[in-house]
Formats: C-alpha cells, sequence, structure tokens
C-alpha cells in the first residue's frame, strides 16, 4: 500500500459503533474505481466496535486506536496518518451513496478545485434516502475563490460547514496548517472557515451523496453535554471575531462578523433553555467576546432584535 499512489483517504473516527460501523466500512471498501485507504480511529470504544473491525479482512483498512480523548483528536489523528492525495471525513453513523467517492474525485479533479462540497440529506431513518437537501442556495458547478463562497453562503443565509460533504485537497490542508480544533463539538464550522480563509478555489456540487442520519442518542443530545455545547459555541464565535480582525481578511471582515452573530443565536438558544451553570457560561462569554464587536454583524430589523436579547442575557 505504502508504494501505491493513494487517490483517496476516507478518515473516520468511531466511539461505541457496533452498530453502524461495519455499514459504512463495508460501503468505503466497495468502492474499487479509485485507489483509496480508509483509516478509522477507535476513540477508546467499551462496546464490540473493535472486534468488528478486526475482523474485516481488507489491507486497505487501517484501524488507529486511542484512549478516548473526543472526536477532534481523532479526526486529527487521521490527518496525521493519511497518505491519500485527497481526503474524505466521515462520520460512523451516516450513509453514502454508492458512487460518492468516485463521484466527488472525479469533479475534484475535473475542475482542479481545492475543496470540493457536495451536496445530502437530513434523514430520521437509516436506509431511507429521502429527505430535505443540506443545501439550495450556493453558486452550483463553477470554481470560486474561498473568499467569494464565504461571502455568498453569509449573504444567502446558508453556510454547510459540514465537513461530511468535502472532498479537500490534501496538499491544500497541509500548505495552510488547517486541523480540527480540539473541543467537544462544532468545531467543523472552524475547519470550514479556514479552508475557506485560505482562500483556494471551491466547487459546491447541488447532487446529493451523503444521508446525515438524525441520531437521538448522539452525546450531544444528553443533557450533560449541553454547557460543553455552549463552551464551544463561544469558542467559535470569539475565533470568527478574531478573523474578522485580521488585515488579510478584509474582504470578508463583514460577512464573518454576520456569521458570528449567526452562531450566537445557537449559543442564546442553549443558553436560554439548556444551560445548567449559566453564571459560569455568561462569565467565559463575557471574557472573550466583546459585544460590541459582535454589534457590528448586524445587517437588519431582525438581527439588531436579536443583538438587543442576546445584550440583555448576557448583562445578567
Amino acid at each position: 500500500m505504502a508504494s501505491q499512489t493513494i487517490d483517496v483517504s476516507v478518515i473516520i473516527p468511531v466511539y461505541n459503533g457496533e452498530k453502524s460501523i461495519q455499514q459504512i466500512v463495508d460501503a468505503v471498501l466497495a468502492e474499487h474505481r479509485v485507489s483509496l485507504e480508509l483509516i478509522v480511529i477507535d476513540d477508546g470504544s467499551t462496546d464490540n466496535t473493535q472486534s468488528i473491525l478486526s475482523s474485516i479482512n481488507d489491507d486497505r483498512l487501517k484501524v488507529i486506536s486511542q484512549q478516548n480523548s473526543g472526536v477532534y483528536v481523532a479526526r486529527n489523528a487521521g490527518l496525521a496518518a493519511h497518505q491519500g492525495k485527497w481526503l474524505i471525513l466521515l462520520d460512523a453513523d451516516d450513509e453514502i451513496h454508492p458512487d460518492m467517492i468516485y463521484s466527488r474525485h472525479k469533479l475534484a479533479e475535473d475542475n482542479r478545485c481545492d475543496v470540493l462540497i457536495s451536496n445530502g440529506m437530513f434523514t430520521r431513518e437509516r436506509h431511507q434516502h429521502h429527505g430535505h437537501h443540506v443545501h439550495s442556495r450556493q453558486v452550483y458547478n463553477q470554481p470560486q475563490p474561498g473568499f467569494k463562497w464565504i461571502n455568498h453562503a453569509v449573504k444567502v443565509k446558508e453556510w454547510p460547514h459540514y465537513i461530511w460533504l468535502q472532498i479537500v485537497s490534501s496538499e491544500y490542508i497541509k500548505r495552510h496548517n488547517i486541523d480540527f480544533h480540539i473541543g467537544s463539538s462544532h468545531k467543523d464550522i472552524l475547519w470550514t472557515t479556514e479552508l475557506a480563509l485560505a482562500n483556494g478555489i471551491f466547487y459546491v456540487s447541488e447532487m446529493p451523496d451523503y444521508y446525515y442520519i438524525k441520531n437521538t442518542e448522539s452525546i450531544t443530545n444528553h443533557t450533560r453535554y449541553y454547557d460543553p455545547r455552549a463552551y464551544s459555541y463561544i469558542d467559535i464565535i470569539s475565533k470568527l471575531i478574531v478573523y474578522a480582525k485580521r488585515p488579510e481578511y478584509a474582504d470578508v471582515r463583514r460577512s464573518l462578523l454576520v456569521h458570528a452573530l449567526k452562531e450566537s443565536g445557537h449559543f442564546l438558544g442553549l443558553y436560554r433553555r439548556k444551560i445548567k451553570d449559566k453564571v459560569a457560561v455568561r462569565q467565559k462569554f463575557n471574557e472573550v467576546i466583546s459585544l460590541a464587536d459582535l454589534a457590528k454583524g448586524i445587517t437588519d430589523i431582525h438581527s439588531a432584535w436579536f443583538f438587543f436579547k442576546l445584550w440583555l442575557k448576557m448583562r445578567g
């Protein structure tokens, strides 16, 4: 394998995925039209995940085992190990179209892009490949710089930051030193933002090839996870503001601030209804985020009204 050129590296982190890991691994390894490697990072599973992976006999599969450290540490381990020209990052509990890897690879090669964003569907049932599309308002089927993609996504209020929609040039992420920020959740937003801030060539396809299955048992839906999610949003919002202040990003400064205010809406939703330690969360928010900076993301009466509500809540 090491002596062979690898077209695509597929990275899948998994924690206690015995119900779904066999299916997603089989779906990836069913592709033989491109040379690929599949790197599965077992993030300290305590169920039968490891034995299932051990039973799969395919030299394209590489399993990395680590102590439970979280999905972003796992993904970074995959990034460090991968050898392919292109990179696809998947979740262990979703489903893919049989042509997904081949089609993304061909589109990315044909259009000489750095980042290709495909489409997907949100669905509630396994094997039920219908639902609503992840995005519908993008600039489709034409190359565009990352800055242009950011400005358009913010303008149409549709920011498809989901990593499982992407195929990314490995050379591009290595050249710009892009990896995953460590944290409990939602760091896909920063990954995709940094891909776009490197201002390479983006290409967006409207054809769905991925099926995101809503998992009610996901850790993100557990009550103990709401406070860590709030802290993750605080980190994301603060970093978007930091990016906006950098002179090299002047052409997307306004969009980054608008999006920071948009992400504050997700934060406020958690804060109002689900946060346990509101005092500590509010204190952290005020320590790292300037409301004066967030106010620069106001675009209309609706966002102004939202900002006023946020200001009231963060005053305590």
